[in-house]
């Protein structure tokens, strides 16, 4: 039996936590429009990993409204797939942006060709990066609409419009970029240390990492892992419950490692 959507946690999975990880994200897409020190490649990126994660965050409000607004909770698949064609498209964008700019941050350090290419083709290298993401989101989007099924009734959460049949290899997908990221910033790291930065520079680059990884090891990690030992067909509210919990954990806590 599904419990109230009036209950605290509900509120604060898909009110509370998704709002204030919503304004904070959209505050570094602002910032990074009206500041000319900010508009370099880097501080673009990281503005449209923070939109990309403001798009994915209207997830949770569609969520709510859709499981307010019929008795049993439940709504068309087709029409649940075409209410998360941005929050999909969000969530693919910045995932693959997140593990272009541990790259680039990786590059910055191994590689010294790296700074000139950036400050003599600082539009084609970002175009470079940004693209393979929009691809990314672009072609799940696609697959979504072109696999949905309007005989069938779900409740509308992130995982309705992504039937096992791509399902699958999303999760496989997200899955290889956590790890990449994990190994590039561990590198990072590494790195880092070989170079010598002073006392607080070094807390704040491992303060830094350590944010990162604990954001993709709860937020991704535990997301998929606990929604893939659920009933696709049949979901249900505690499952969805925590996967919610997971992924705006991740998503309110990592843009925090940006700086």
């Amino acid at each position: 039996m599904y419990p109230d959507m009036d209950s605290i946690l509900l509120q604060v999975i898909y009110i509370v936590v998704p709002t204030l990880s919503l304004i904070r994200n959209a505050l570094i897409v602002y910032a990074t429009v009206v500041s000319r020190k900010l508009r370099n490649p880097c501080n673009i990126f990281i503005a449209l990993i923070a939109l990309g994660d403001v798009m994915f965050m209207f997830s949770f409000f569609i969520s709510a409204a859709t499981y307010n607004r019929y008795n049993d909770h439940q709504i068309p698949q087709d029409i649940c797939v075409y209410l998360y064609i941005v929050p999909i498209f969000g969530q693919c964008f910045s995932a693959m942006l997140l593990l272009n700019l541990a790259i680039d941050r990786l590059l910055s350090l191994t590689a010294s060709w790296h700074n000139n290419l950036i400050n003599q083709y600082a539009k084609v290298y970002i175009t470079v990066q940004v693209l393979p993401a929009c691809i990314f989101g672009g072609i799940v989007n696609v697959l979504a609409i072109l696999v949905r099924d309007p005989d069938k009734n779900v409740i509308c959460t992130m995982v309705a419009p992504l039937l096992p049949s791509i399902g699958g290899a999303c999760v496989k997908i997200v899955t290889t970029v956590c790890i990449l990221l994990i190994i590039c910033y561990s590198l990072f790291g590494l790195l880092v240390r070989n170079l010598r930065m002073n006392t607080e520079s070094m807390r704040a680059v491992y303060r830094s990492l350590v944010v990162i990884t604990v954001s993709i090891v709860f937020g991704n990690f535990c997301a998929m892992g606990f929604a893939m030992t659920d009933d696709f067909d049949n979901p249900s509210i505690f499952h969805i419950q925590l996967t919610g919990l997971f992924m705006s954990f991740g998503t309110s806590v990592n843009f925090f490692a940006y700086y």
